[in-house]
């Protein structure tokens, strides 16, 4: 079986008219603290989400379908609702099983502590991922 390295580059956009309002806050991943300005909150909630894709992603899978290949690459698009459980996810790859894979482990994230809000209510937060995974031999 061959190492990984994996690159990952995080887009996140809150459903918010502005991500400066002082009555918005983000949506706290578990691990988190609740307490945390909306900038902390945002990074800690963006490296735990990071952290959970790496973890949970089947590298076996990406090894068997690209067996010659040194990369892949997909991007995957979801939104966090206002009960904290993701819904709407998309996900574009160089294969169909890949983007099946990261289908179901977007579906397998724990529910948030606290959904995004704005002026005290909650609102839905979408999130767009594009993550490289680099094979080393």
């Amino acid at each position: 079986m061959r190492n990984f390295v994996i690159a990952v580059i995080f887009f996140f956009s809150l459903f918010l008219s502005a991500q400066e309002n002082e009555d918005a806050s983000y949506p706290v991943y578990r691990g988190c603290n609740q307490e945390l300005s909306f900038e902390e909150t945002k990074q800690c909630t963006s490296d735990k989400i990071m952290d959970y894709i790496k973890v949970s992603f089947n590298y076996e899978l990406a090894e068997k379908v690209f067996p010659t290949d040194l990369t892949t690459q997909f991007h995957v698009e979801f939104v966090i609702n206002k009960k904290g459980k993701t819904e709407q996810i998309n996900v574009k790859a160089h294969h169909k099983a890949i983007a099946v894979d990261v289908i179901q482990l977007i579906k397998r994230m724990p529910k948030f502590k606290e959904p995004g809000t704005s002026n005290g209510k909650p609102v839905e937060t979408r999130f767009s991922v594009l993550m490289t995974i680099r094979l080393l031999a």
